[in-house]
C-alpha cells in the first residue's frame, strides 16, 4: 500500500508538471538568449572539432526521451542532409519506473513523425544489477551500451551518437573524484571513443544543460521527464542536485573549471599513454591464460609510467575498468616492489600473482564485486 500510495503521489506531480509544462515553455522562450542557429553552428563546430563524423555515416541515435536525447536527435536530423547521415532512432525501455512504457511509445511516435526508422530494445536492468553485483545505474548503463551495439551491427551502422552534455562531463568528472579513480578519471568523458568496434560520439560535448532547453523551448520539440532523476539515491543525482550548487556558492563558474581540468588531464593522459605503451614493451609479456610483467624492469620505470602500465595490463587481461581505482593500481605496484613469492590479489575481475620475479595478471575465474560506481558514464 505504501508504494502504491508513493507512486500516485508520483503521478499527481507529474500530471501537474504536464498541465504547467506550456507555460515553463514561454517562460523560458521570455528568458532565452542564444538562437537554435548557434545552438545548431556549436554542435556542427563540436562535430568538426573532434573528428565525429566525415559525412556519409550511418548513425544510430540513442533516444531516451529526455530533453537531452530529443535535443540530439532534433540537431543530427537537421544536419542529416549537410553531412549525408542515415539515422536510425534506438530507444532502450530499462524496465526501471511505470512510465518507461510510455517514453518507448513517445519515442517510437516521433521518430516515426519525422520521418526516421526506430528500433525498440527491453532489458531488464534490476535483474542484471543483482546478478553481476553491480549498482542498477551501472547495469543499466552496461545492457543500453550492449543494446546500442547490437541494433548498429544489425542496421549496418558505424556509429552511436549519444546525448551527454557538458554539465554530464561535470558530474562525471566529481563522480570519479569522489569514488577515488585513478587521475585518469579527472578526464571524464571523451567526446568520441570505440566500443565494441563502433565508434561513441557526443555532439552535446559543449552545450549545457539549460542551453538544451532553451533550444527545445525555441523549436518547440517535445520531450518526456524521467522521474528517477529526482531521487536522491544515485550518486550522480546526489552531485547534480546537492553538491555542484553547493560548490557554485564557493565558486560560480566551477562548471568551466572542471570541464577545463577534464581537457587538460585527458591531453597530458594521451601523451602518457603513448609512453606507456612504449614502456610496456620491454616490461609485458603475454603468458598462457593472461600476462606476464617483469618486477624488476616495472619497478626501474618512474611512477607515473608504473601506474599506467598496471592500468593497460590490468584492463588488457579483462579488468574491469570502470571498477579500477587508486588503491589497486598500488596494490599492483605493492606487489611488484615488495611482493612475496606465492602472494596473491584479486582485484576487480583480475587476479595477481607473484611468482618469483614476475608478476602474473589473469582474468579472475569468478566476477569480483565491482566498486559501486554510481553510474559513471
Amino acid at each position: 500500500m505504501l508504494v502504491k500510495g508513493a507512486w500516485g503521489i508520483l503521478m499527481s506531480i507529474r500530471r501537474a508538471s504536464s498541465r504547467h509544462s506550456r507555460v515553463r515553455t514561454r517562460r523560458r522562450l521570455a528568458r532565452v538568449s542564444i538562437r537554435p542557429v548557434q545552438i545548431l553552428a556549436r554542435v556542427r563546430a563540436t562535430i568538426r572539432r573532434h573528428a565525429m563524423l566525415s559525412g556519409g555515416e550511418a548513425v544510430v541515435v540513442a533516444v531516451s526521451g529526455g530533453p537531452d536525447s530529443m535535443a540530439l536527435l532534433h540537431l543530427l536530423r537537421r544536419l542529416q542532409d549537410e553531412l549525408r547521415l542515415r539515422l536510425r532512432v534506438a530507444h532502450v525501455d530499462h524496465g526501471i519506473h511505470r512510465a518507461s512504457a510510455a517514453h518507448a511509445a513517445f519515442v517510437r511516435r516521433t521518430a516515426e513523425a519525422w520521418g526516421l526508422p526506430v528500433s525498440v530494445r527491453r532489458v531488464r536492468a534490476t535483474a542484471a544489477a543483482r546478478r553481476q553485483r553491480v549498482t542498477l545505474e551501472e547495469a543499466a548503463r552496461m545492457l543500453r551500451y550492449a543494446a546500442l551495439a547490437e541494433v548498429a551491427r544489425r542496421t549496418r551502422a558505424s556509429h552511436i551518437a549519444v546525448a551527454h552534455t557538458a554539465d554530464d562531463q561535470v558530474e562525471t568528472v566529481l563522480l570519479w573524484m569522489l569514488r577515488g579513480a585513478a587521475a585518469d578519471g579527472l578526464a571524464g568523458m571523451p567526446p568520441v571513443r570505440a566500443h565494441d568496434g563502433l565508434t561513441v560520439i557526443r555532439p552535446l560535448f559543449d552545450l549545457s544543460r539549460n542551453e538544451v532547453l532553451d533550444y527545445l523551448a525555441a523549436e518547440r520539440v517535445p520531450y518526456r521527464t524521467d522521474p528517477t532523476n529526482r531521487l536522491r539515491r544515485p550518486l550522480r543525482n546526489r552531485i547534480r542536485h546537492d553538491l555542484l550548487p553547493r560548490l557554485a556558492g564557493y565558486n560560480p563558474g566551477i562548471r568551466g573549471v572542471l570541464r577545463r581540468l577534464a581537457t587538460q588531464v585527458a591531453d597530458d593522459a594521451a601523451l602518457l599513454d603513448t609512453l606507456a605503451c612504449r614502456a610496456a614493451a620491454s616490461v609485458v609479456r603475454r603468458m598462457s591464460g593472461g600476462l606476464a610483467v617483469d618486477a624488476a624492469r616495472f619497478c626501474g620505470l618512474p611512477i607515473s609510467l608504473q601506474r599506467r602500465v598496471a592500468a593497460q595490463a590490468f584492463v588488457a587481461v579483462g579488468g574491469n575498468i570502470r571498477a579500477l581505482a587508486f588503491v589497486h593500481i598500488e596494490r599492483l605496484r605493492e606487489m611488484a616492489s615488495r611482493g612475496r613469492p606465492g602472494e596473491r590479489a584479486d582485484l576487480p575481475g583480475v587476479r595477481a600473482v607473484r611468482r618469483g620475479g614476475v608478476l602474473e595478471l589473469s582474468r579472475a575465474r569468478r566476477r569480483s564485486p565491482a566498486r559501486r560506481s554510481g553510474g559513471v558514464r
